[in-house]
């Protein structure tokens, strides 16, 4: 045990400096110009999953592009049946990527109670095979309710990853929430996920240990699903599973109507080792042939991702470079 115990130890910290040296910027948006329909699609969702309570809406009351920040706002107000609105945004079918290094500057608003703002990646497939199996990397969600209970929500965070083959097959691995020495909400921290051949490892600014760890090697039934292209998202939930917080009277992070409470990205840059460059753009012919060789696909499906046969009875709406996806 204590030989493994050393061995682990050298793994786990020597190949870090390795990596911080071999790194070269290949891609970021600095939110310097808006720069919001070239990178991103705002979506527009009625019923999100998660049970979660707001709206996610297209309105730049809720997603927009101020003094060099990408801004996400999370709001009280009535719409569509909810409570609250929010915003959320993916770069599906414009900028994807396949390991590397990915951070985000965030600032990130007083959590308690009920605020769920996350940093995270999904894999390129979701139209084609479904979630889970298109695989889901989740590289910072706070306000979990463990944070509730024990008065350390401005401090506790978590990271997970997400597979399998069907809804029914569905695996992840989280390591547990982390409670850091210090406020993570009221000024901008960096969120990094460092992703190779046989490891997916999280950073909180720039710490030479990581708060998440993954082993992806083809020894683990995850790695089929997490060396592929994935592209990213942002987002605020407001209530839901992950605070455990099911009905609007409990969010006291936003208690009155008209209450609004905003995300802050400064910045995501992707790099990658030297002589590798797995980015895709929309400007590159790698990314159309992911996708759908640049024509757009008229079937429908659902928000998961699965394809329906025929027509719905129910309206949907239009993401995924114009896929019909129902509610």
């Amino acid at each position: 045990m204590k030989i493994k115990f050393i061995i682990y130890l050298l793994f786990y910290t020597i190949p870090l400096s390795i990596h911080a040296q071999n790194y070269k910027l290949v891609w970021s948006d600095e939110f310097n110009e808006n720069s919001l329909n070239k990178n991103w699609n705002v979506e527009v969702l009625d019923n999100p999953y998660n049970n979660e309570l707001q709206c996610y809406t297209n309105s730049s009351s809720n997603v927009n592009i101020e003094n060099g920040n990408l801004v996400i706002i999370a709001r009280r107000e009535s719409h569509n049946g909810k409570y609250f609105t929010s915003g959320r945004i993916n770069s599906s079918t414009k900028v994807n990527f396949k390991h590397g290094k990915i951070e985000a500057r965030i600032k990130m608003p007083k959590l308690a109670n009920g605020l769920w703002p996350a940093f995270w990646l999904m894999g390129e497939d979701p139209q084609n095979v479904g979630w889970p199996a298109c695989g889901e990397i989740d590289i910072l969600e706070a306000g979990h309710s463990d944070g509730i209970k024990n008065s350390t929500q401005e401090r506790l965070f978590s990271g997970c990853i997400h597979w399998g083959s069907s809804l029914t097959d569905h695996r992840m691995w989280t390591t547990g929430a982390v409670t850091s020495e210090y406020d993570i909400t009221g000024d901008y921290h960096i969120f990094t996920a460092v992703w190779d051949d046989s490891y997916l490892r999280f950073y909180l600014d720039n710490s030479t240990k990581p708060y998440y760890e993954a082993t992806i090697t083809n020894e683990y039934d995850s790695y089929n699903y997490f060396h592929k292209p994935f592209y990213i998202l942002f987002n605020m939930a407001v209530g839901g599973d992950y605070p455990n917080i099911l009905n609007a009277e409990n969010i006291t992070s936003l208690p009155t109507e008209g209450c609004e409470a905003k995300m802050y990205i400064d910045y995501v840059r992707i790099y990658q080792e030297e002589g590798k460059v797995n980015v895709y753009t929309q400007e590159t012919a790698g990314l159309k042939n992911v996708y759908t060789q640049g024509k757009k696909d008229t079937a429908y499906y659902s928000i998961n991702g699965m394809k329906l046969n025929g027509k719905p009875s129910w309206d949907g709406i239009y993401i995924h470079n114009g896929k019909k996806i129902i509610e």
